[in-house]
């Protein structure tokens, strides 16, 4: 009876502890998401340059990189053509996708336009092109779109302000944890995510002469 109630004690440990760590990645999850993210990011690169008026520019961004976006999300949630927040289900993600790129050529296109800030236009245009690709891969695998955006936005932050911010690419190793401890990803898709981030960053960065 001792041993059995000893093994019932180390099944309901072993438990706590499970639950514990998925209630742990939800959290990091969620502060990390592309849309969380998406906001120091682009307050970060606006004020990153000398420009006379980069509220503005950052404004016109986070409303069509986050809002525009979250709203068209949030929509379809509740209407019930997605299954959650995250669009959890690969073949929904088609619809989000094209709203996010249309909507970020839109901004983007605004920007230019109305000669805003040129380091906006940039993650603008990354964004486009970023969605385009994992889109694209998004049609045969389910490639982590945290772990990309995450890693993008580091990549840029890196480059425009030094090896300072460097350290920050612990969180992408942070949020790759939460989404495999979640099983929304596997860990070859959080790494590939990841990796796409950072060369599609860097690359195009480059291109735009930083």
């Amino acid at each position: 009876m001792l041993e059995n109630m000893a093994i019932q004690e180390g099944d309901n440990s072993v438990t706590e502890t499970r639950t514990l760590r998925i209630q742990s990645a939800r959290l990091v999850s969620t502060i990390l998401s592309p849309a969380v993210v998406a906001l120091p990011f682009i307050l970060l690169m606006a004020y990153s340059a000398n420009d006379r008026n980069p509220l503005l520019s950052a404004i016109i961004t986070i409303f069509f990189l986050c809002v525009g976006p979250m709203a068209y999300i949030t929509f379809g949630v509740l209407t019930g053509k997605f299954t959650d927040v995250d669009v959890s289900v690969r073949s929904q993600r088609v619809g989000p996708f094209l709203f996010g790129i249309a909507s970020s050529l839109l901004g983007f296109l605004i920007l230019h336009l109305t000669n805003g800030q040129k380091n906006l236009e940039s993650v603008l245009l990354l964004v486009s092109i970023s969605g385009v690709i994992m889109m694209l891969i998004t049609f045969w695998w389910k490639i982590s779109m945290h772990a990309s955006a995450l890693s993008a936005a580091v990549t840029a932050l890196s480059m425009v302000y030094g090896r300072m911010i460097l350290p920050a690419f612990l969180l992408v190793i942070l949020v790759s944890w939460s989404r495999v401890m979640l099983r929304r990803h596997t860990l070859a898709q959080v790494i590939a995510g990841s990796l796409v981030g950072v060369g599609l960053s860097w690359l195009l960065l480059k291109t735009q002469g930083f």
